[in-house]
């Protein structure tokens, strides 16, 4: 919550207002859609996932139907009509009363959304064959169009339910009531008389509610919550007469914010919490869970009034300890079930609007004895940023909006309220200022508590925008906090539960393993293979894996002007394959190599940009050996990756170079090319003509890379040669090539899943068994990828017991 505005308030606000409304103003988007939305799509991406998994198994011809009442039987014929006679009924009536009423809006959302959700359901049928239960057909003669291999009796009954679903917000609860409970009737009705089947029943319902919801969430819903005029007669009835209320010009997060004057003059602040808000919270809770972990959340609040009662009591407690917050007037429960806090109103601005030379020390060190007095009670505020720092007239600091805090807070929730107004801070007064007014009332042990949860993550997202607009204030930020409270140690605390990029190597490695099943379906082929394979091809393969930190080495020593030791380089890279394992896209192995040149006397920006050029010139040394391998292979490797035409890699170039201009021509975009992208590129391009200047150092560079893609192809080939052979050197390094460039996109660790998939495509692409191919795939992905993970952690712990990183 923030107070009652000023006259600088009022931009922000109504700028705030202006963003926010892409839709009318009689509408608003309610977060109860987005959950709804969002179960029924994840019910929509199930049903969909066991179609295609089991194959077609609970959707095709061969599914299972209900046919209690045939549709040939006189009941089943009647019923099965009478429900459809009561769909086209209500469509009809439902376009007649949009047409009278001049709701064109609406009607043309109501159409979009049965379309959608008839279209999504045909597309699930069509993807399990085409074909629905043969049970269904019994009642063809009858209603042709409606039952059997027709598609109408689902596809109605899924536009059915989007319509109800996007009409509901315009209906009273009683005519909601009808329409569900008819809607369900008919569902029913059509699956005892075999008009759908069960699999397509509950596909009809998630594809209608997503299609509906998505609709609502769209277009938007009518606002028809609590107004000024609703807000004082309740606030009458409660016997607090007011003699005005209007919404306040102010951005409040989890409520509707008021101003009110009451009966005997005194300004009010109110904040409304209504179901809208509730699902909001719900919403933000369940991102926090998954995504986060050790942050102090807590559980909702049972109801939206044991919410508001919460706050209340926070706030009550907070002036009981000496904290000046605003005074809690009542705590009032609406007819419609929203909840009223209505509090005093502070006369001043939040720290944010206030000139940063009316910021004195005073002013902060008061403010941190706010935090103290909060902390000392076991308060905990949770949101803890200079918008809900209120300085009054006097230069007083009040604490305001305890829509998330905690009593009997722990440590860390405590930690959190000050690594939250440190940066917050920061981002206003700079971080050595408020990282000093901080220590010099909580003490450097209040500032070291704080340190390790200087991040992004953990801040709110008013917070990181603020931060984010000035390069490495956070850094800086945990720097002097760190330097305050005397601490050499900055590394962050793990709050991260589950990453995207894991997410991504999960989702890639589930579907490398699907595609490969087919392929591993044919186990015994591959078990002979085991059987009957050559072992004394092993050493061989894992001695060409070891060549490829050797190799490796080289390469980065190359990279670097000046002179580093080889074996301890050799460490590094074994240590950067075991990071790797973790990290997609070699940036954990960069980032320990960038460290490590660091650690060996190379300056940081000269450490980063050899890294970079090493990187650079693997990729070259790549692309100047797949071309060389496959013009060496000639037709052979025709059948190992089927590419598509000219003119679709035409297409596809097309639509990159589209997006690539599309993302230029925004702002950030051009910021990531010009800050980021374009310095990189040429740092490293005069990193390369420095080291081009030493021969030694270029072959170095060259030669190493070269050497570990031609050891990474020589142990495949020694692979294929363990399982009784197959196509010669020439064709399985262009395939490994190809493989590679395939596997460099993928999310997941090392291409895990990504190139094993595209190598055992390639190897049986090119007259391969498939039994040998997986062996063979298998055992070089062991040998190179797998054991050396064992090593790779043993050279890791070394490089940290020796100083090197």
């Amino acid at each position: 919550m923030t107070t009652s505005p000023g006259t600088r308030a009022r931009p922000r606000a109504e700028t705030a207002k202006n963003r926010a409304r892409l839709l009318p103003p009689t509408r608003y988007r309610h977060p109860g859609d987005v959950i709804r939305l969002g179960a029924a799509g994840l019910v929509l991406a199930g049903a969909l996932a066991v179609t295609i998994i089991t194959h077609a198994t609970y959707a095709g011809a061969s599914a299972a139907a209900v046919t209690a009442l045939a549709p040939a039987a006189l009941a089943g014929r009647v019923l099965a009509g009478g429900v459809l006679a009561v769909l086209v009924t209500a469509a009809a009536a439902t376009v007649a009363v949009t047409l009278r009423y001049r709701r064109f809006r609406l009607l043309a959302g109501l159409a979009g959304a049965a379309v959608l959700a008839s279209a999504v359901v045909t597309g699930v049928i069509e993807l399990a064959g085409g074909q629905r239960p043969r049970e269904l057909a019994a009642g063809a003669g009858q209603w042709p169009w409606l039952a059997g291999g027709s598609l109408a009796g689902p596809a109605l009954l899924a536009a059915a339910v989007a319509v109800t679903v996007a009409a509901a917000p315009w209906l009273g609860r009683p005519w909601r009531r009808v329409a569900w409970v008819t809607l369900w009737l008919a569902a029913i009705a059509w699956l005892v008389t075999g008009t759908v089947s069960p699999a397509e029943t509950v596909v009809a319902f998630a594809a209608g509610v997503t299609a509906g919801a998505g609709v609502l969430v769209l277009f938007g819903v009518p606002d028809r919550r609590l107004g000024p005029q609703e807000i004082a007669t309740a606030l009458g009835s409660a016997g607090l007469p007011v003699t005005s209320v209007e919404p306040a010009r102010a951005e409040a997060k989890g409520s509707r914010p008021f101003v009110a004057a009451a009966g005997d003059g005194k300004p009010l602040f109110i904040k409304v919490l209504g179901s809208d808000q509730r699902d909001a919270d719900l919403l933000y809770r369940a991102y926090r869970f998954i995504r986060l972990r050790d942050v102090g959340d807590a559980r909702p609040a049972a109801s939206l009034i044991q919410a508001v009662e919460h706050q209340a009591l926070a706030a009550v407690m907070a002036e009981r300890a000496g904290v000046a917050v605003p005074a809690v007037r009542q705590v009032i429960k609406t007819s419609d079930g929203s909840a009223l806090l209505v509090m005093d109103r502070v006369d001043g601005s939040s720290l944010d609007l206030i000139p940063v030379q009316r910021l004195s020390d005073t002013m902060l060190r008061k403010l941190w004895e706010q935090v103290n007095g909060l902390h000392r009670a076991r308060i905990a505020h949770r949101s803890l940023r200079s918008a809900n720092i209120v300085a009054d007239g006097t230069g007083r600091p009040w604490v305001v909006d305890f829509s998330f805090s905690e009593l009997g807070a722990t440590q860390r929730q405590m930690a959190l309220d000050v690594a939250e107004l440190l940066a917050s801070l920061a981002a206003i007064i700079g971080a050595d200022r408020a990282v000093a007014t901080a220590a010099a009332v909580i003490g450097s042990d209040g500032v070291a508590a704080a340190v390790p949860l200087l991040q992004p993550l953990a801040l709110s997202a008013g917070t990181r925008r603020a931060v984010g607009r000035q390069d490495g204030l956070l850094t800086k930020t945990r720097a002097a906090a760190a330097a305050a409270a005397g601490r050499e140690d900055t590394e962050l605390a793990r709050i991260q539960r589950v990453r995207p990029r894991t997410l991504l190597a999960i989702a890639a490695a589930a579907g490398a393993f699907y595609y490969l099943l087919p392929q591993l379906a044919q186990v015994g082929g591959s078990w002979r293979a085991v059987q009957s394979a050559d072992w004394a091809w092993l050493p061989l393969v894992i001695a060409l894996s070891a060549a490829t930190y050797l190799a490796s080495a080289a390469g980065l020593i190359g990279a670097v002007p000046q002179r580093i030791r080889f074996w301890p380089t050799v460490l590094a890279q074994a240590a950067s394959s075991f990071v790797n394992r973790v990290s997609p896209a070699n940036v954990g192995g960069m980032a320990l190599n960038a460290r490590y040149l660091q650690r060996s006397g190379v300056e940081t920006s000269a450490g980063v940009a050899a890294v970079g050029v090493n990187s650079l010139a693997g990729a070259i040394v790549h692309l100047v050996l797949l071309v060389a391998f496959v013009a060496w292979s000639g037709h052979g490797l025709a059948n190992a990756f089927k590419l598509p035409s000219s003119s679709k890699l035409l297409l596809i170039l097309a639509i990159i170079a589209a997006i690539i201009g599309i993302v230029l021509a925004t702002r950030p975009g051009r910021r990531l090319a010009t800050g980021k992208l374009i310095p990189g590129l040429k740092s490293a391009a005069v990193s390369l003509r420095r080291v081009a200047r030493n021969p030694v150092k270029m072959i170095m560079l060259f030669g190493g890379s070269a050497l570990i893609t031609l050891a990474y192809v020589g142990a495949l080939a020694a692979s294929v040669q363990a399982f009784g052979g197959g196509p010669g050197v020439i064709l399985i390094g262009a395939v490994y090539m190809g493989a590679a460039a395939i596997a460099a996109a993928a999310p997941s660790p090392g291409g895990l899943g990504a190139i094993e998939a595209a190598l055992i495509a390639g190897l049986t692409g090119v007259g391969m068994q498939a039994g040998p191919a997986v062996s063979a795939v298998l055992l070089y992905r062991l040998a190179t990828y797998w054991l050396p993970v064992a090593p790779g952690w043993l050279a890791w712990r070394a490089l940290l017991r020796r100083g090197y990183v």
